[in-house]
């Protein structure tokens, strides 16, 4: 992890679901959901499909702004693909990695796997920096 806050302290919807950063190789973000609450599930039952895409795109944008040479370590979505691949039951964990970078946007993969290690979902997605002071900033 870079030097940036956890990527759940800085996200307070992960810390709703009870989402936790945990180390990564480099190069990759890891987010870690050890729990399926009811709430978070649909009715099969199995991981919500909002939840799949939030912890995808969670990983994505936060990979984007540990990139060394990235001009914020914020990062929003522009656009986001999602193939879900079987359901997502147990503890869950989501995986982000940088595919290309310019100095304003940044194309990022990403991939969640359930606790056996199968693929529940993977992602693509593009990120525009942002360069604005965020809600972040004004608690430095």
């Amino acid at each position: 992890m870079s030097g940036a806050p956890p990527l759940v302290d800085r996200s307070a919807f992960l810390r709703l679901i009870g989402a936790a950063q945990v180390p990564a190789p480099p190069g990759k973000v890891q987010v870690r959901l050890p729990h399926l609450r009811e709430e978070l599930l649909n009715q099969l039952p199995a991981a919500h499909g909002g939840v799949v895409m939030a912890l995808l795109d969670s990983v994505m944008s936060r990979a984007a702004g540990e990139l060394p040479e990235a001009p914020s370590q914020t990062a929003v979505t522009v656009e986001m693909s999602s193939r879900f691949h079987r359901p997502g039951r147990g503890a869950l964990l989501a995986e982000g990695w940088v595919v290309h970078a310019t100095r304003s946007l940044c194309s990022c993969a990403g991939q969640l796997l359930d606790e056996d290690g199968q693929l529940v979902a993977t992602a693509h997605g593009t990120f525009k920096y942002w360069l604005a002071p965020t809600t972040l900033d004004s608690k430095k």
